[in-house]
Parts: structure tokens; C-alpha cells; sequence
């Protein structure tokens, strides 16, 4: 799909429809890397659409952040998600893409297939989604949207979460010289492209949908089998737009994670929020001289939490974190042992 879809004679009467397929822990490099020597959605995007292999995903390069980000339009010092445990969430009164469809246009139908248990238990929501399902891998969820975009002849809004690459960057690294990385994001790539050609299999005569693409995060920047604290590796990854008013070429306007929003909702012809609900992101692949988003403010973690992460990343790469931690039990016991002989002794 290019700037003009194949069987959209008139753009104006026809329906406006958004993808948004969302990898976790993808490197803007490795996805740039790909696209140039693997057939798939990346590079289906590049030579069609609006595309970064640069884009930041934020100041703090962790999953609760970045899908809160990605699905809110705006930032961590507003939606107050700065890590994995939510500690400080506002989602219940910051309103996410399908928050604002609801109150917008509730006719519209909507569906939010993932595998990361958070995204439906802390950040969506059953009360503005019409599908909202978990699934327990990537294989699973594929099917499972393609089931839709060939069933569902009324789906207008569709959030596709895959994991796997975080996953696999966490057990051997993020980074392009890891073949099992570059593997988990090659094979996500062709997952995302099996579902874009679930669209083109509609009937797209009065249909016109807007695909992207994007992550949480990049990762490998301090610590290879991490991705936090943020570096500039764990910052940056990948926006790819295609369909609808979309400009073809790279996103030279410092794009960010927090455009996703702006940019469905531009296509889809929702008022955007106003005021001091502003959304923080721009629909940068339509506006290639739209100002830059605003900057993030949010608070950094203690000093001392990053050392601790770092502590934890290195047993993490041991092989034998199983005999450490029974170790470092037995010796902490036969200490507190040999105190409490001692004091009995005295």
C-alpha cells in the first residue's frame, strides 16, 4: 500500500482505517538493516511510505513507559508510567487512542490483540474496546489479527502487539551481531507483513487504511541483554507509516513514539485534544515540517536502582544464576549462624 491504495477510486467517501502493529524491543538499526536485505513490512514501507529507522521512543527505555507513550500521545511526566510497575500511573485519568475513539466516535469498531499481560491490565481497557484479547505468543496473535482483517468486514481501528524480540534480546542481547536477535526481528517483520496483506485481501473500495509501525524500545545500550537505563540504543528505533495522506520518504522531523497517536487520529478525522489535553506527538509522516514534538520531562531512577539493574544484569548472564542464588543463600545462613554461636558464646 502506497500513498494510493488499489481499489480507492475516491479517497473522500472512502472509510479512514488504522493498523498499528507495535514490536517490542526493536533496534531502529537492526530494523534498518533488514529492510535492506530482507523481504517484509520494512522495507515493503520503505519503498512505499514514510519511514524512520531513527525515531525515539522516549527518555526512559522500558516497556510500561513506551506502550503507555505509544498509546497515549504523550509523555511519561504526564501519563507518570516511569517503569514496569506502574507505580504512579495516571491511565485511569489520561485517556489512550481508544479512550479518545470512544468518546469521539463510539460507532467505530475497535480491537487490541497482545501478548505482554500489561498492556490489557494496565494501560486498555474492555471499556472502549469492542476486542481485547491475550494471547500467549506471536504466532497466536498473528492469526488471530489476520482472522479479524478477513472476518471483520467492520474493524475500522486494529493494535497488534509482538513480543518475541524483547524476549529474545533479553536471553541473548540486542544488538546486530546476535543471530538470534536479528532472527526474532526478521521473523516479526514477516508477521507484520502477513498482516498488512490481510488487508489488501479486503475489499478496499471504500476503505482507506493508514499502517504503522513502531516499538517500545530499542535495547543493548549500557548492558547488551538490557535496555535500561537509556542510551541512545535503547532510544531509538523504528516509525513507518504508509497509506492515506502519508508523505513517502524518511521522517526527517524527529520523529517520536508519541506521533502514533496523532497520526491515527489524524487519518480517522478525530478532533485532537485541546488546551492542557494536548497530545505531545505530531503526525509527522503526513507533515514533514511540523514542528518537533515536546520534550519529555520525566524523573530519571535513583542512582542507586540503575546500579542494582546492573548488578542484576550481570547474574543474569551468568549460567549458573540458579547455583549462585542457592549459594548465596547457604553462605548468608551459615553467617547469621556462626554470629548467633559467637553471641552465645559471649
Amino acid at each position: 500500500m502506497g500513498d494510493s491504495q488499489q481499489n480507492q477510486p475516491d479517497n473522500d467517501i472512502s472509510e479512514p482505517k488504522v493498523l498499528i502493529i507495535g514490536i517490542d524491543g526493536v533496534r531502529g538499526d537492526v530494523a534498518e538493516n533488514i529492510s535492506e536485505e530482507k523481504q517484509g513490512a520494512f522495507s515493503s514501507i520503505k519503498n512505499d511510505g514514510a519511514w524512520s529507522f531513527n525515531a525515539n521512543m522516549g527518555p526512559l527505555s522500558n516497556s510500561g513507559a513506551g506502550w503507555s507513550s505509544m498509546l497515549t500521545g504523550v509523555w511519561c511526566d504526564r501519563h507518570g508510567v516511569i517503569d514496569n510497575s506502574f507505580q504512579g500511573s495516571k491511565h485511569t485519568s489520561v485517556p489512550n487512542i481508544f479512550d479518545i475513539i470512544e468518546s469521539n466516535n463510539p460507532d467505530l469498531r475497535t480491537a487490541a490483540i497482545y501478548w505482554w499481560e500489561p498492556l490489557g491490565e494496565q494501560i486498555l481497557s474492555e471499556d472502549s474496546i469492542d476486542i481485547l484479547e491475550n494471547y500467549g505468543n506471536d504466532e497466536l496473535i498473528r492469526d488471530r489479527a489476520i482472522e479479524l482483517l478477513t472476518t471483520d468486514s467492520e474493524l475500522d481501528v486494529h493494535l497488534v502487539s509482538i513480543d518475541n524480540p524483547d524476549a529474545i534480546g533479553h536471553k541473548y542481547g540486542f544488538s546486530p551481531e546476535v543471530p538470534e536477535y536479528v532472527e526474532a526481528v526478521e521473523l516479526a517483520n514477516n508477521m507484520a507483513m502477513d498482516i498488512m496483506d490481510a488487508i489488501e485481501q479486503r475489499n478496499l473500495s471504500n476503505e482507506n487504511w493508514v499502517t504503522i509501525i513502531t516499538s517500545d524500545h530499542g535495547g543493548g545500550g549500557m548492558y547488551i541483554r538490557s535496555h535500561y537505563p537509556s542510551y541512545p540504543d535503547d532510544q531509538n528505533s523504528l516509525l513507518l507509516v504508509n497509506g492515506g495522506d502519508t508523505i513517502s520518504g524518511e521522517i526527517t522531523n524527529h520523529p517520536v513514539v508519541v506521533d502514533v497517536v496523532v497520526t491515527a487520529m489524524t487519518h480517522l478525522e478525530i478532533p485532537l485534544p485541546e488546551g492542557s489535553n494536548a497530545l505531545d506527538g505530531r503526525a509527522s509522516a503526513f507533515y514533514p515540517n511540523a514542528p518537533a514534538a515536546r520534550d519529555a520531562k520525566c524523573i530519571e531512577p535513583d542512582p542507586l536502582e540503575i546500579e542494582l539493574r546492573g548488578f542484576r544484569e550481570l547474574i543474569y548472564q551468568t549460567e549458573f544464576i540458579v547455583g549462585i542464588g542457592i549459594g548465596a543463600s547457604i553462605v548468608a545462613i551459615l553467617i547469621i549462624r556462626k554470629k548467633q554461636s559467637s553471641d552465645e558464646e559471649e
